[in-house]
C-alpha cells in the first residue's frame, strides 16, 4: 500500500489537514485496475504544507475521481480509470512512472458528506 501523508496548513485560526498524498513505490500503482480504496484510518505521516518536497511530481485526484463504495466502509475510493482517461495525452511510460497522487481533504469530505478533519488532528509529535 502507498505511504499516506497528510499536509497541514493554518486555516480558520488553527492548523488543519489540507492535502493528502499517496506515495507509491516504483510501478506499485496498478493502472490496470478500475479503482482503488484508501483506508481513512490508516497510519499517516504529518507534515506542514511548506514541507512538500519541491520535486514531488504527481497527479491530482479531482472530486469527480473520488467514489464511495458501501463494501469499503472507512475508505475513500479513487477511480483509476477516470484518471487514466483524463491523462490520455501522456505517454504510457510517463503515466506508469507516476508515484504520487494528491487529494484535497475538502474533496474527500464532500464525497463522504462528513467532516473527516477530526480524524486527522494536528499534533506536533
Amino acid at each position: 500500500m502507498a505511504k499516506l501523508t497528510v499536509f497541514y496548513d493554518f486555516h480558520e485560526e488553527r492548523i488543519q489537514p489540507f492535502l493528502m498524498s499517496l506515495h507509491f513505490r516504483p510501478h506499485e500503482l496498478d493502472w490496470n485496475k478500475t479503482s482503488m480504496y484508501v483506508p481513512l484510518d490508516a497510519p499517516f505521516q504529518k507534515l506542514k504544507m511548506e514541507e512538500i518536497p519541491d520535486l514531488e511530481a504527481g497527479i491530482t485526484v479531482l472530486l469527480d475521481d473520488l467514489v464511495v463504495n458501501l463494501g469499503h466502509p472507512q475508505c475513500i475510493g479513487i477511480s483509476i480509470s477516470r484518471i487514466q482517461q483524463r491523462h490520455l495525452a501522456l505517454p504510457t511510460d510517463i503515466l506508469q512512472s507516476i508515484q504520487q497522487l494528491w487529494i484535497r481533504m475538502s474533496d474527500i469530505e464532500e464525497v463522504l458528506h462528513m467532516n473527516i478533519r477530526s480524524l486527522y488532528p494536528w499534533s506536533s509529535k
